[in-house]
């Protein structure tokens, strides 16, 4: 059986799963994906960012491949990818868009084991896998206290 063949069932087997299911899977995915090598990278910009959120994003827009917006000061966000990075796509293996929960998860990952205090959201905009020239990932960020505060009020 050829490897693609395999593949082919596995885009068909997670288009069967429900929202909750798919991020339950790539959650596990994009962790195991980013603990690879990418975090590394990560952490690399968060030091030499001293943890400042707006510089992480500005040093991370120095980087290939990638470009970063600052929408709203340490708060909003636009992370682009020009480029999918994703082996099971550059191999030809997997092609359907929701693959791209993958990343939206390690980012999601990234994030959130850089910045313990602070919660995060990543939203997909547009990906290279749904017919776009790049991935747009809009990240919106917040306090833990003040989001724990709200929800007591």
């Amino acid at each position: 059986m050829e490897l693609s063949n395999w593949f082919k069932g596995f885009e068909d087997g997670i288009a069967k799963l429900s929202e909750e299911q798919r991020e339950t899977f790539f959650r596990e995915c994009g962790r195991n994906c980013v603990q690879c090598g990418t975090l590394q990278v990560y952490k690399d910009l968060y030091e030499q960012a001293a943890g400042d959120l707006d510089r992480f994003f500005a040093i991370a827009d120095e980087q290939p491949g990638v470009r970063c917006e600052t929408v709203e000061k340490d708060a909003v966000y636009n992370l682009y990818f020009l480029e999918c990075t994703c082996e099971l796509h550059k191999r030809g293996y997997v092609s359907t868009p929701l693959l791209c929960e993958c990343s939206r998860q390690s980012i999601l990952y990234v994030l959130q084991s850089l910045w313990k205090d602070r919660t995060f959201q990543v939203t997909i905009c547009e990906s290279i896998l749904r017919g776009s020239q790049h991935c747009k990932m809009r990240i919106e960020a917040s306090n833990t206290d003040f989001a724990e505060f709200e929800t007591k009020i």
